[in-house]
C-alpha cells in the first residue's frame, strides 16, 4: 500500500447537515445499536446520480427501506478495498432482511469512476446487481460529499476534484477488521486489477440512513460487518 493513508475520521454532522430538531421531526427511539457515533440522527440530503448500470439513482427513491452507504473509489490502493468488502460481507450476513436494504457506494473520484469502471468493479466483487455504485458530474458528487460530511483531497494535480479537508476526528483506522482471509485475498486481487495512478484520500464513514430518511448510525471504517448488520437489523425493526 502506498505510504499515503486515507482520512477515516467520522465528520460532526452538525456542521453539514440540517439537525433533526430543526424540522421538527419526533425522534424514535431505537435499541440495539453498537458503535454508533452519532448523538442525534439527521435528514439524509437527497441527490441524483448514475450508477454502474448507468441508470439514475435517486437517494429519495430509498424511503421505506434502511440504507447502507459509504465513499470509496476504484483506483485505491489503501481502504476503499475493505470498505467495499465490508459491504459485501454485510449483505450476505443479513440474508433475506437484505430485500429492505439499499447499498450505496458514491465515488470520490468522480474523473475517473465512470459507470463502465464502477460497472467492472462491482462484477469483480460480486455485486453487480445488488449495491448502487454512484459517480456523475463533479459538481453534483462535490454536493453529496458536503452534504454527507466527506472531505476530500487529491495529491496530484492530474486529479481534477479536490474539496475541504475532513475536520474533526480524524484517526487511523483498522480497516480490515471483521474481514476473513478470503475477504483480505480478494482485496488483493482488487487492488492489483484496479489501483493505480493519482491518490485520493477522503472521509470513509458508513452511513446507515433510516425508513424515513435519516441519517440514524454513523460508524468508522474500522467496524466489522457484524456490527453494521446489528445496526441495520435494529433499524429494521423500528419502521
Amino acid at each position: 500500500m502506498r505510504s499515503m493513508r486515507l482520512i477515516v475520521g467520522l465528520m460532526l454532522l452538525c456542521c453539514v447537515l440540517v439537525p433533526l430538531g430543526a424540522l421538527g421531526a419526533k425522534e424514535r427511539p431505537v435499541t440495539g445499536l453498537v458503535d454508533n457515533m452519532l448523538q442525534s440522527p439527521s435528514p439524509a440530503a437527497d441527490f441524483t446520480l448514475t450508477d454502474q448500470h448507468g441508470a439514475q439513482f435517486h437517494m429519495a427513491d430509498t424511503k421505506g427501506k434502511v440504507v447502507l452507504m459509504s465513499f470509496i473509489y476504484t483506483h485505491c490502493d489503501d481502504i476503499c478495498p475493505f470498505v467495499a468488502l465490508k459491504v459485501k460481507d454485510a449483505y450476505q450476513l443479513l440474508g433475506s432482511d437484505a430485500r429492505n436494504v439499499v447499498f450505496v457506494l458514491v465515488t470520490t473520484d468522480p474523473k475517473r469512476d465512470t459507470p463502465s469502471v464502477t460497472a467492472a468493479y462491482s462484477r469483480a466483487l460480486g455485486m453487480f446487481d445488488v449495491w448502487h455504485f454512484v459517480g456523475g458530474p463533479a459538481d453534483a458528487v462535490q454536493a453529496v460529499w458536503a452534504n454527507y460530511g466527506i472531505g476530500v483531497t487529491v495529491d496530484s494535480d492530474t486529479g481534477a476534484v479536490a474539496t475541504k479537508e475532513s475536520t474533526g476526528g480524524a484517526m487511523e483506522a483498522e480497516p480490515t477488521q471483521g474481514l476473513s482471509d478470503a475477504d483480505l485475498a480478494m482485496a488483493g486481487k482488487i487492488i492489483q486489477e484496479f489501483s493505480g495512478g493519482y491518490d485520493v484520500g477522503h472521509s470513509a464513514p458508513f452511513w446507515i440512513v433510516d425508513t424515513r430518511g435519516l441519517i440514524h448510525v454513523g460508524m468508522d471504517a474500522d467496524a466489522t460487518p457484524a456490527n453494521i448488520v446489528t445496526n441495520v437489523r435494529a433499524l429494521l425493526k423500528a419502521r
